[in-house]
């Protein structure tokens, strides 16, 4: 059955404001995220603690809608602050030898440079390899998973130019060789279909505010078992660690093996009630239906662009396409352009010298025939 499209528009009220294609940065609220933050943050006002049974069952719902989401079970999902965080815990957390190495790409986003480039401290060569305009190739990666490199790092989708890397040949090819991959997953997980045993990769981290429709600061990681026992968690606190039941003293130090293994502490009510409502609605819609309009959107958005004489640096149809399509003016630069389609209620991004639209399921194709309007006026 086709996608009801009417029935969510009303989810969105930044369609009252302007044309959001800018899911890449920051994606706005869904009107039942908002709400549920809100109903958590009133009981907290007028209750305090009394609904905390409440919270905690939400918390599972949020595990659970998002093992469904990534095709995992439920407890190798954990709760992070960020895709920073969850990065860190996971290069942290691996038992390192001086002269390892971890393989990077050389246009890569900084969260998924830091956590590794820390390791340097502890005696770990990163090495890059390139990604001209994002893009990940088996040719160029492939002689380079060899000893001495132990994990490679890779983006599922370019932060700047939407290229999406063929992660499940790499994970194949790495674990022939015993090298570890590890996903950021932050611009693909929400709008590309792909399930973890699709990808085959060890872990993935994704933030929940782009994509995934919900508020900053929340986002899932999951683990596979094998790689989850082989992490040292190199954060501790009160609920990390195995406690006799409703026993708050401690005498042992024994981290819990699931996905709590990395939550060391109080989680984030308001944020788990956004998330969960944010998971809840794109299960709700299909991630095949958002996919197949994010792909259409994009390959719009693709011809328009061309048509006013734009470069397009972004995959075409032969290719594997996300969310992001990013393209240069003939002559203005992005950062110009950009505040040019902002001043006109339309958001977009720079990024590295490309101006980057990002969209999401719910914008019409009559919002993006004004924008081709627009496109034609600049």
């Amino acid at each position: 059955m086709p996608l009801d499209l009417a029935r969510w528009l009303p989810e969105f009220p930044v369609r009252q404001h302007c044309l959001y294609l800018n899911h890449a940065a920051v994606a706005p609220l869904p009107l039942r995220v908002a709400e549920a933050m809100r109903a958590r943050i009133t009981e907290q006002e007028t209750t305090g603690s009394h609904h905390w049974e409440r919270w905690h069952e939400t918390e599972l719902s949020a595990r659970a809608l998002a093992a469904q989401l990534v095709g995992c079970r439920a407890e190798d999902v954990s709760l992070v602050r960020s895709t920073s965080e969850g990065l860190s815990l996971i290069a942290q957390g691996l038992p390192w030898k001086k002269g390892d190495a971890v393989l990077v790409g050389e246009e890569e986003f900084a969260a998924n440079v830091a956590p590794y480039l820390a390791l340097q401290r502890r005696g770990v060569a990163v090495r890059r390899f390139p990604t001209p305009a994002g893009r990940v190739t088996l040719e160029t990666v492939l002689p380079l998973l060899k000893p001495p490199v132990k994990v490679l790092a890779l983006s599922w989708v370019a932060f700047h130019t939407g290229w999406v890397a063929p992660a499940a040949e790499l994970a194949s090819a790495a674990h022939e060789r015993g090298v570890l991959v590890v996903l950021d997953a932050i611009q693909g997980l929400g709008v590309l279909p792909d399930h973890l045993d699709d990808l085959g990769v060890d872990a993935l981290v994704a933030d929940g505010h782009k994509w995934l429709l919900g508020p900053e600061g929340l986002g899932v990681m999951v683990t596979r078992p094998a790689l989850r026992a082989a992490l040292t968690p190199v954060l501790a606190g009160w609920l990390n660690v195995r406690r006799p039941e409703r026993q708050l003293f401690l005498q042992e130090l024994e981290f819990h093996q699931d996905g709590r293994r990395f939550e060391p502490g109080a989680t984030p009510t308001v944020l788990v009630a956004g998330l969960a409502a944010a998971l809840d609605l794109l299960l709700d819609v299909g991630l095949d239906e958002v996919h197949a309009r994010v792909t259409s959107h994009a390959r719009m958005i693709t011809q328009l662009l061309l048509k006013a004489g734009w470069r397009v640096g972004s995959p075409g149809s032969a290719h594997p396409i996300a969310g992001i399509v990013a393209a240069r003016h003939p002559f203005l630069p992005a950062d110009e352009i950009a505040r040019r389609l902002r001043e006109r209620q339309i958001e977009v991004t720079a990024r590295q010298g490309w101006v980057r639209f990002s969209p999401h399921f719910y914008t019409t194709a009559g919002e993006l025939d004004a924008l081709g309007v627009i496109l034609g006026k600049l």
